[in-house]
């Protein structure tokens, strides 16, 4: 075995890279966590599972570190000021929160108490996130954006929120709600401050491109932007035309597509300036990615620029254009959502069990009368070696086929099928071996890592609380959070809980184009293994379904205070089973009489003594509130 330490642990995970600071391997060979990137103080993941775990809190377990996004927000304001006293802009920059990211109550007051020093403001997309806004935002110097479709009643709250003194800016997406604007003007003579978002003919890259583009589902295009304008002069209410905003589509992966979308809106800036509408507010949208893979691959799951290379891109692009065409220099805003908070949370669990299907070089007998073709695969495994591995594979594949024809007609036993499975494995991982060691490896094996893995059932579901990576295949790191100065040995592929088909993690970070299985350790049955899925605080706290009615996981939210150290500021207890049966309108108390009734009649008919139906009574009402996930 390869000589195994620390550095290869932490270079095999990309730690350094997707943990950017906050997260680091110890001495003890554990995962810690910062709540500032490099910080003085950080808290071992391991140690504190298990003083969890001593007060009764089972995995799986959503830990919060709200510090981490105090960091992020102060990061993002840093360096924007910095592109404006580089590039002496002449005006400020105020940074979003667009809160269906993380709808979160404690993620929405974190970000509005740790971004007073800078000004944040929130945006919202539907009316149920607008009335969460209203309320919480008391500053009213707090920029709020409205997005999304607009009703009557939404035009009425934001009109009345106007008059009170907030500093809003519903954004007209569709012509029609600049007509709704108008006519609720007309009844009360209010009017707020608007803003207009346009589609721009560039698209973004990635997963997301196509939420943006001239096809995107809102914004208005360029004719009737100009009619817009003439609409607003017609009714003298252009002065209220305050702001212009854009969205080119979350995660963009390339700096030159950001580069090309704001050369497009900057000359949309300009010439509707130049038409006379007074804009003083730019909102770049979002679109500021991070990196969730730590590769240098070209996947939707990483970036290739900096977030100061962005925050100097937007502001020497936008200065650049206003101050040819001697334009008043805007107030910049954006809605950076995934890039605030992805890094705040992460999930661990536990794996419960794991399914071997590599191979165990056993020592293969072979009966009497095997087939010619079991026994010709079985010698490969003795007689492969450098000189010959390519050529062992090819006889390796024909016997393997000439043997599934067999069973399939009867003249190979389950026994005989079962030893040609073992043999095969056997010799690919002996065929893999020797061609990592070759200087030119066969193109044909190049895929060959995809095959045989070990499978992990972890405790948890992935369409609860991992949605995006079966809903898109995203890739987030998972990494074991203890064990990290031992090698691991295993190809592992992590399942979940549910009973879906489709609950299994298909991709993992690492350097390969692809990366189908992540390196975990062998699984001792009398030890606890746990395993930590990072960077999951965008979309995925609140996207979660009940899929086989697991629940929401239990939230623990801490504060580190010195090296080790931390305080419990939050817990908040998982769904019982109770809970998730009356999300889909079960009565608890219905279930429970169904069942005892069908219980009074085993008794009756000999099938139950009274002993056990009282035992099968206790349990089911325990199991009634109990966590839905596995407990110890």
């Amino acid at each position: 075995m390869d000589e195994w330490d620390i550095a290869k642990a932490s270079n095999l995970y990309k730690v350094e890279e997707w943990g950017l600071g906050y997260f680091t391997i110890n001495d003890r060979g554990n995962l810690c966590v910062r709540s500032t990137k490099n910080g003085p103080h950080k808290v071992d993941l391991k140690q504190l599972v298990d003083e969890l775990r001593a007060r009764k809190v089972q995995p799986p377990i959503l830990i919060r570190i709200l510090d981490i996004l105090r960091d992020r927000i102060s990061e993002l304001a840093g360096c924007f000021n910095q592109a404006i006293s580089d590039y002496d802009y002449k005006a400020p920059y105020f940074p979003l929160y667009p809160i269906k990211v993380n709808q979160q109550r404690h993620v929405v007051e974190a970000m509005l108490e740790f971004g007073k020093p800078y000004g944040l403001g929130l945006e919202a997309g539907s009316k149920a996130e607008l009335l969460a806004v209203l309320a919480l935002t008391e500053d009213p110097k707090n920029p709020i954006i409205c997005n999304g479709y607009k009703d009557a009643e939404f035009v009425e709250l934001v009109a009345m929120a106007h008059k009170m003194g907030k500093n809003i800016f519903p954004v007209i997406e569709k012509y029609s709600e600049l007509e709704s604007f108008i006519r609720h003007y007309k009844e009360t003579g209010i009017m707020p401050n608007l803003g207009i978002r346009i589609k721009l003919a560039t698209r973004g890259s990635g997963q997301w491109a196509k939420t943006g583009g001239e096809n995107s589902k809102f914004g208005l295009h360029t004719p009737e932007v100009l009619q817009a304008i003439r609409r607003l002069k017609e009714e003298d209410l252009l002065h209220h035309l305050k702001l212009l905003h854009f969205h080119i589509g979350s995660q963009v992966t390339q700096i030159t597509v950001i580069k090309k979308a704001l050369n497009e809106a900057g000359r949309m800036f300009v010439e509707m300036s130049k038409l006379g509408a007074p804009l003083e507010y730019l909102d770049v949208g979002g679109g500021l990615g991070v990196d969730y893979d730590g590769s240098t691959r070209d996947t939707f799951s990483t970036i290739n620029y900096s977030i100061q290379e962005y925050a100097n891109d937007v502001v020497y692009r936008i200065q650049q254009l206003c101050v040819e065409n001697k334009i008043a220099c805007p107030t910049l805003l954006s809605e950076s959502g995934r890039y605030l908070t992805a890094h705040y949370s992460l999930l661990i669990t536990n794996i419960s069990s794991t399914g071997r299907s590599t191979p165990i070089n056993q020592q293969f007998k072979l009966p009497n009368n095997a087939v010619s073709s079991l026994t010709e695969m079985v010698d490969i495994i003795s007689n492969i070696k450098a000189s010959n591995y390519l050529e062992s594979y090819h006889d390796a594949v024909q016997y393997r086929g000439e043997l599934m024809n067999l069973f399939s007609l009867g003249y190979l036993d389950l026994e005989g099928r079962a030893m040609m499975e073992e043999a095969y494995n056997t010799i690919i991982a002996k065929v893999i071996e020797f061609a990592r060691q070759d200087e030119h490896e066969p193109v044909e094996l190049a895929g060959l890592d995809r095959g045989p893995s070990d499978i992990y059932f972890a405790n948890f579901s992935l369409f609860q609380s991992l949605p995006d990576a079966w809903a898109i295949n995203q890739v987030f790191p998972i990494i074991p959070i203890h064990r990290l100065k031992e090698k691991p040995t295993k190809k592992a592929v992590v399942v979940d809980l549910t009973c879906d088909s489709d609950g299994i993690i298909r991709e993992y970070i690492g350097d390969n184009e692809e990366n189908p299985y992540l390196p975990l350790h062998q699984v001792d049955p009398e030890e606890p293994y746990y395993v930590g899925i990072f960077m999951i605080g965008a979309y995925q706290e609140t996207l979660g379904e009940l899929h086989n009615l697991f629940g929401d996981t239990h939230a623990v939210q801490i504060e580190i205070q010195g090296e080790n150290q931390y305080r419990i500021s939050s817990y908040i207890k998982g769904d019982t089973v109770n809970d998730v049966l009356g999300y889909v309108s079960y009565s608890t108390k219905d279930l429970i009489h169904k069942m005892r009734t069908q219980i009074e009649k085993a008794v009756e008919n000999g099938h139950l003594t009274l002993d056990e139906s009282a035992q099968m009574m206790d349990q089911y009402e325990q199991g009634m509130y109990g966590y839905t996930y596995f407990e110890d």
